[in-house]
């Protein structure tokens, strides 16, 4: 094992304000400074056909192994009546430098194309080389793309098995058979199509998702072998998700019972959504769905709403991951509160998410640390999927565009930011964290639907300092340590997280970690340390088996972890 702290962090992260003064969540426009132009477009034309409201997504990942988060932009294109020309999909490379970050388009460079009608992304190591490849989404055909290592992506082989024409939306990495290498689960949506264009609406919109079928989802088992292409088999019938039908649009694979191997939940648009847990046995890998069980299937009334992008994070210091859902206007987002004993319960109200989300409809989302105080901070991305929704019965005002949302945790309980500086109001739907710019706090970028994105700097005051941690282990096709487990315990208390990619909607976070350690002063009396002389102990539990224990670190550093 080989720790190494990074010294790439801005002086600011050294100097973070230790101090227990509050102050709100505070961010600023950064879309210009940092030279992000990159504008979705989805090529309606007035057929309304249902695929040109999804919007698509956007990823945080380093590409390149320089240290700094890069950015990709899915686009969707031109729906195939109107001449079916591709989307520009953007990579923007992070040239971050002495006056910031700078991104540089290198989408020709990189070589990655879609050709079909672009939803979201994923990236991960799915042929463990070491760089991290792209995952397409799509309606019509996904895509993968293998990173060669030199700034360049090639086309997998026959897109190693997993090019499913179905209208796909999000999908998520994760070694669910616990062999060492990444399996992919992909949501698939409705069975919409150019020829069944169902008229909706008076005046007429786009349809709702009942006017169509739910599709199946799809999980592909990874089968690679070293020195050999990336190979996926589908086992969604052979793992038990073959009998589940709904249209998913956000997935998260992530330990939802702390048994160490990975589930999968999926947020489902009007239909109940899906909560697997892992029952594989070494006799045989099965899943089994234990939504109603465990209290995520539905509302807290007991009816399907319309998941769209998930969240997950222990939102009340319980030491369990807790899930957020958002939803449509009306129905509010959904907070689902792990218990640890298997069940959840819906405390989209007693956590105060559920009034503010009231008028609007949610898609991506992130429970992150924005002002570093020790407790996970929302942030959600607004706007409506019906574009003459001011003209229907009921509603009024201009309410297609809306504004993304920042609720501050306080407590366990959330209270809005009502000028946290995400000011914009577009048509919102992909939204991603990561720390671009380096200076130890987490910046925000959103995605939005036939419209310019935007990337906002995180300038909240800094309640104490940032630790960042990034997981690297080479004796797994896994190098990144997707489904790793991550505490951070110091005198203010204990704080976990998992290494996760995918989640939010179509979207996915940057792998590097960030904790906000608190002043001892702030302690809760929760802590386990007895002063703050004992610095800051970090836990690793490593995906499949093993762990580490590094007691006595200070936080403002970036720290790599080897196995």
């Amino acid at each position: 094992m080989v720790l190494a702290l990074i010294p790439a962090l801005a002086a600011a992260l050294a100097a973070a304000e230790t101090g227990a003064a509050a102050g709100s969540l505070r961010f600023v426009d950064a879309a210009d400074t940092w030279s992000i132009d990159f504008r979705h477009r989805h090529g309606g034309q007035g057929e309304f056909y249902m695929i040109e409201t999804v919007g698509s997504g956007v990823v945080a990942f380093d590409y390149d192994g320089d240290g700094d988060d890069d950015l990709l932009f899915v686009d969707s294109g031109e729906p195939a009546p109107h001449g079916g020309k591709p989307g520009r999909t953007t990579l923007l490379r992070n040239d971050l430098g002495p006056n910031g970050p700078r991104f540089v388009d290198a989408t020709r460079a990189s070589g990655i194309r879609l050709d079909s009608y672009g939803m979201g992304a994923l990236t991960g190591d799915v042929d463990g080389d070491g760089d991290p490849d792209v995952y397409l989404t799509a309606f019509g055909p996904n895509r993968l793309w293998l990173n060669r290592g030199d700034g360049a992506f090639s086309p997998a082989p026959e897109d190693g098995g997993t090019a499913d024409p179905s209208w796909s939306a999000s999908a998520a990495f994760g070694d669910i058979d616990l062999d060492g290498d990444l399996d992919l689960y992909v949501t698939n949506y409705v069975d919409f199509g150019y020829d069944n264009n169902i008229v909706c609406g008076q005046p007429r919109s786009y349809c709702h998702p009942d006017a169509y079928n739910s599709l199946p989802d799809r999980f592909y088992r990874n089968e690679h072998r070293p020195g050999q292409p990336a190979v996926f088999v589908d086992a969604t019938a052979e793992l038990g998700f073959g009998d589940a039908r709904g249209a998913g649009l956000g997935v998260v694979i992530t330990d939802l019972d702390h048994d160490r191997r990975p589930d999968i939940y999926v947020a489902n648009d009007m239909d109940p959504n899906f909560h697997f847990l892992n029952r594989s046995t070494d006799a045989r890998p099965r899943f089994e769905d234990d939504a109603l069980i465990a209290g995520t299937a539905l509302s807290d009334r007991g009816e399907a709403e319309a998941g769209m992008g998930i969240a997950v994070g222990d939102v009340d210091g319980n030491g369990f991951e807790d899930l957020i859902v958002t939803h449509l206007d009306r129905q509010t987002n959904a907070l689902y509160s792990n218990r640890g004993d298997g069940l959840f319960l819906e405390h989209r109200f007693v956590a105060g998410i559920a009034e503010p989300s009231m008028p609007w409809v949610g898609f991506g989302t992130d429970l992150a640390d924005f002002d570093l105080d020790g407790d996970l901070d929302l942030a959600v991305a607004n706007g409506h999927v019906i574009h003459n929704i001011s003209e229907q019965e009921g509603f009024g005002g201009e309410i297609y565009k809306q504004p993304n949302q920042l609720l501050e945790n306080l407590g366990g309980r959330f209270a809005e930011v009502e000028n946290g500086g995400i000011s914009a109001v577009r048509v919102s739907r992909g939204l991603a964290t990561a720390d671009f710019d380096l200076d130890g706090d987490l910046d925000l970028v959103v995605s939005n639907c036939n419209d310019r994105a935007e990337i906002y700097r995180n300038e909240s005051d800094h309640r104490g300092e940032a630790l960042q941690i990034d997981l690297l282990d080479r004796g797994s096709p896994n190098r990144r340590a997707i489904g790793a487990a991550i505490e951070v315990r110091s005198t203010a208390g204990s704080q976990r997280r998992e290494v996760r990619a995918g989640s939010s909607y179509l979207s996915q976070n940057s792998l590097t970690q960030t904790f906000g350690v608190p002043p001892s002063d702030a302690t809760d009396g929760k802590g386990e340390f007895a002063s703050s002389t004992d610095g800051v102990e970090i836990r690793i539990l490593w995906p499949r088996q093993g762990g580490v224990r590094l007691p006595g670190l200070s936080p403002g550093h970036r720290v790599r972890i080897v196995r």
